[in-house]
């Protein structure tokens, strides 16, 4: 469970560092579709004198390749975590939430994205305006750690709200010439396997990169409230045409299909010609809760 120190922390500077978040049933199981996914990422990451994986040189893949839902459980089970939401749902005011993101994210020293980046906001790509202090518009983001991360192991770096409170906060981005206070302030996200790190789409944070050979494997979650139709990521329905897709889609509760945006049970989209299209596309879902 998120502690209430640990809320605190988040609404006073926009950001908290959650230490050993998963179980070790949950980081196990993780990390067994992820050496799946990326095979000797973990390896690497555990001992970089080993060889670096295979076309670990690879050039601009696409999250895409890499996205929910995942072939397993766990990975998708974490995604859908009840914990990640009652914190979400908590920080957008208690209101519904959806999930708008989950991509598995890796790099080494020397991969296209190690590289040191500037202060930077979120918001721009997750939302069509702007990103306002009454948390019923707040988006959360989480990533999920299944490697270690040490101060030279590209930590992600984050600052806190208390440096710039009251401001407008554009131009999203900021050097350390134009804006050297950032880059003095920030606090760098060294942890173990299976910590969180949740920072809002108002907090500036950069991604540093590699000082000595090594590897990072993390999960990258975000949620947004349910009813503002500007916000969100990606648009599910692209994934609709993967078998992958499918295949969660029949296997999941009616409530964690509500979380990627499908119609609730009492939904007036309902009838008895939407059940049984629905019905017909994905013939191994229960049925019975969207029938009138």
């Amino acid at each position: 469970m998120v502690s209430d120190e640990q809320i605190q922390h988040y609404k006073d500077h926009g950001f908290v560092i959650l230490e050993n978040f998963l179980s070790p049933e949950e980081l196990a199981g993780a990390r067994e579709e992820v050496e799946v996914f990326i095979p000797g990422w973990l390896d690497y990451a555990a001992d970089p004198k080993r060889p670096k994986p295979a076309n670990w040189d690879e050039t601009l893949v696409s999250r895409r390749s890499r996205r929910f839902p995942f072939k397993g459980t766990h990975l998708n089970t974490i995604t859908m975590h009840p914990e990640l939401r009652r914190f979400a749902s908590m920080m957008a005011g208690g209101g519904d939430i959806f999930c708008e993101q989950s991509d598995l994210i890796y790099k080494c020293k020397g991969h296209y994205a190690d590289n040191d980046q500037v202060m930077h906001l979120d918001y721009v790509n997750h939302t069509l305006a702007y990103p306002p202090e009454d948390p019923a518009y707040w988006q959360t983001a989480f990533l999920i750690y299944y490697t270690d991360v040490a101060a030279h192991e590209a930590p992600t770096a984050v600052c806190s709200w208390q440096n710039y409170k009251d401001e407008i906060l554009w131009p999203p981005v900021h050097t350390k010439a134009d804006r050297p206070s950032l880059y003095e302030n920030e606090v760098k996200a060294t942890v173990s396997a299976g910590s969180v790190l949740a920072y809002s789409m108002r907090t500036f944070h950069r991604g540093t990169a590699f000082l000595e050979e090594g590897a990072r494997v993390a999960h990258f979650v975000s949620y947004a409230p349910a009813k503002p139709r500007w916000m969100g990521i990606i648009g599910w329905p692209e994934q609709g045409i993967y078998p992958s897709f499918s295949a969660w889609m029949e296997k999941a509760t009616p409530q964690e299909r509500e979380l990627i945006g499908f119609p609730a049970p009492n939904d007036p989209y309902w009838s008895d010609e939407t059940v049984a299209g629905v019905s017909a596309r994905y013939p191994e879902m229960d049925m019975t809760p969207y029938k009138k």
